[in-house]
């Protein structure tokens, strides 16, 4: 009767303790994309170890290849296109993770903001690994260097993470 009671406290403790992350926002398994997006976010903030996720709502969609390949980082040649199209299993995915956070300003104000992550996945099944992959509100980081007051220190800084 002990054990019955003893697994019954404990399921009822993992449920609670796994369901309370998800009814927050913040699943206890994060999965390679959104890891991959908050170190994007990051690595655009000025004090990025302020960072604190408050929310993450990720999804994907089935895209055709004409949207694959307007993808700046998706360009290839017409011969190489006509091949992946030929080889494809499945259409292409785009990822999609909109994510709420707070953090540090360089004067030391907490800002919360919102980001959009977005990849385009010839299969679906390529989550990236590194940033550079990866869009943040419509750019990737290279680009949203680029315009930075402070651009070469934010370029040596991606480039350690890249």
């Amino acid at each position: 009767m002990k054990a019955k009671l003893a697994i019954a406290v404990f399921l009822v403790f993992g449920v609670v303790g796994l369901g309370y992350p998800y009814v927050r926002g913040n699943p206890p398994f994060t999965s390679q994309f959104v890891q991959t997006c908050e170190k994007a976010v990051k690595e655009r903030l000025a004090v990025p170890s302020t960072y604190q996720r408050i929310n993450v709502e990720e999804s994907r969609r089935a895209i055709t290849f004409d949207e694959f390949f307007t993808d700046p980082m998706r360009a290839v040649s017409e011969a190489t296109r006509k091949a992946m199209v030929q080889v494809a299993r499945v259409p292409p995915v785009r990822y999609v993770a909109l994510i709420d956070y707070q953090a540090q300003d360089s004067i030391g104000a907490i800002i919360r903001e919102r980001a959009t992550c977005a990849f385009n996945s010839l299969n679906g099944s390529d989550a990236p690994t590194r940033t550079y992959w990866v869009m943040i509100d419509g750019e990737y980081n290279r680009e949203w260097v680029a315009r930075q007051p402070n651009a070469a220190t934010l370029q040596r800084r991606l480039l350690e993470n890249w």
